[in-house]
């Protein structure tokens, strides 16, 4: 089971287990595998028995997820959680110990919804945040001063009840809510929770932010500009308050009651500020299998796990892939090479559409008509990086054959989605990307945290345009959040134009869930909101 620890410093144990993890991340990257404990063994150069003892203490810490299939062989299913900068982390402030904190017993009755899923999930802590199962379970276990509540548009206030803004905009006072504990029954810091936020003032995810301080009511923060999307950044699930020395241990709705490679389960919370979830217990069961319809979530209860019930089902798209080009100083691409290169990706794409139903073309205001030009000769060996995913590793296969048939061999290394923000080594040696955003017209904060933490996009985009994209930004921000929106917009048609990225297709995301089940509000990718779910028992048709 996945618990916590108030052990901070590093030992002698897990800097060697580092050294071993870092072997297989180097083999196997974010991806998961079926692998021999034979091909384990070599690659961390030991025995397979004493390779066996380092998978499980690898494991039990929560840095990998390892399993064995069934059937003869004796092959595992092995896939490495964490990136260098997270593993870092990881050492740094470890999340795993023999110690579990108490926590509070959850309130009776209610319902129990299930969600069957297939890999392990990694730990819910706000800062190793980035696939978006990840993200929408801090949303339920952790609050920071502010959350999205409808969908993922607007922000409200979570942890603070008032705001008081000054009159020059540069300081922000947020009043927080009296008699807040943890999940664990410890009492809630207005201290600790500002010494959480100070790690990101200044940093991508608090640009503005020069000082923040704190008495036993209120955290004041110090602008060194005005930035009417300070709502929007507090209510990013990256600085949700975690608790100070159990950062799995949060404040939100629902407690982790068991966290394992089986599965994780989550309780209602009795002491959440907000108002009751109807739901008792969600459950995400980890089923492992090579999956094909990634972008579909089940929702089932007790009663639909038993005995058939209708369905309904909800769809959005949410997300759209795109390819990127390295236009840095370092580029052996030219602009007519870009453009053939364009022109074949977007044929691919496609044909892939008319094969895949969940695979649609991108939105109107995605595209840019342009005149029909000459393909021109590309170099003999091109190198790629790719956000891996069942649509993706297609793509990338065709891609790679195409090119072949055409003089140009196509290296390519895959990136786990919950690791895509890699690090700045990676995309220097990178000609192309392949990645993906939200539609910024659903969530219009996403294309500027990409932009402002995006490593792809610090190495591949020239450092004029992004010098100059950033003082756009800091205008921008001291108008209202529509405006702003409108500005993101512009310039992600400025990055389509230009070929700094390409739209390729929208992925279309899936719910399917029983009729009985009432009070769906989804946030990107379809995954529901726990807090909101019921059932309606009497209505019901079986």
């Amino acid at each position: 089971m996945i618990q916590q620890s108030n052990n901070i410093a590093p030992d002698a144990r897990l800097l060697r287990l580092a050294r071993q993890y870092k072997r297989l991340l180097n083999r196997y990257q974010n991806q998961r595998r079926e692998v021999q404990l034979q091909d384990v063994a070599d690659t961390l150069a030991c025995s397979p028995r004493y390779a066996r003892t380092l998978l499980k203490e690898m494991q039990q810490i929560g840095w990998i997820s390892w399993a064995s299939l069934p059937g003869r062989g004796k092959q595992s299913l092995i896939q490495c959680r964490h990136d260098i900068q997270h593993l870092q982390e990881g050492i740094d402030a470890p999340v795993n110990s023999s110690v579990t904190p108490l926590p509070m017993i959850p309130a009776s009755g209610g319902y129990h919804f299930i969600f069957p899923y297939y890999r392990p999930i990694s730990a819910i802590v706000p800062k190793l945040s980035a696939q978006h199962l990840t993200r929408h379970l801090i949303r339920m276990v952790h609050v920071g001063l502010a959350r999205y509540l409808d969908g993922n548009t607007q922000p409200e206030l979570a942890l603070a009840h008032h705001v008081e803004v000054s009159t020059d905009r540069t300081c922000w006072r947020f009043y927080l809510r009296q008699g807040l504990v943890w999940h664990n029954n410890d009492p809630f810091s207005v201290a600790d929770c500002a010494r959480t936020l100070r790690a990101f003032a200044g940093t991508e995810a608090l640009p503005y932010v020069q000082n923040i301080t704190a008495d036993q009511q209120c955290i004041e923060f110090h602008l060194t500009q005005p930035d009417e999307m300070l709502l929007h950044r507090l209510a990013n699930p990256v600085v949700a308050i975690p608790h100070p020395v159990f950062p799995t241990v949060g404040i939100g709705p629902f407690l982790i009651a068991k966290h394992t490679d089986d599965g994780i389960s989550l309780v209602r919370f009795p002491g959440w500020y907000g108002e009751m979830p109807l739901a008792r217990a969600i459950t995400l069961e980890t089923r492992l299998r090579k999956v094909k319809d990634w972008g579909v979530v089940q929702l089932e209860t007790e009663r639909s796990t038993e005995r058939q019930e209708r369905t309904e089902t909800l769809t959005c798209s949410d997300t759209f892939s795109f390819l990127a080009f390295n236009n840095s100083s370092a580029s052996i691409l030219s602009r007519q090479q870009r453009i053939t290169l364009t022109e074949i990706a977007k044929t691919l794409a496609s044909s892939m559409m008319k094969k895949q139903s969940d695979l649609l073309p991108v939105e109107s205001w995605l595209t840019m008509s342009g005149k029909e030009m000459d393909m021109s000769e590309l170099p003999p060996l091109l190198s790629m990086a790719y956000f891996s995913t069942p649509d993706t590793e297609i793509f990338v296969k065709m891609f790679a054959r195409y090119l072949l048939r055409v003089g140009c061999r196509l290296t390519t290394r895959a990136i786990h989605n919950t690791h895509w923000p890699a690090s700045g080594a990676v995309w220097e040696s990178m000609d192309i990307a392949l990645g993906y955003l939200s539609s910024v017209q659903q969530a219009a904060f996403t294309f500027e945290e990409r932009w402002r933490r995006s490593s792809m996009v610090k190495v591949f985009w020239p450092k004029e345009s992004q010098k100059r994209v950033i003082r756009l930004l800091d205008r921008s921000v001291h108008r209202e959040p529509e405006r702003h929106k409108r500005l993101l917009i512009a310039l992600q048609r400025h990055a389509i134009r230009h070929h700094l990225i390409v739209p390729l297709y929208q992925k279309q995301y899936t719910l399917r869930y029983p009729k009985s089940v009432k009070g769906i509000h989804c946030h990107p990718q379809c995954w529901p909101d726990f807090a909101r779910i019921w059932i309606d028992d009497k209505n019901n048709t079986w």
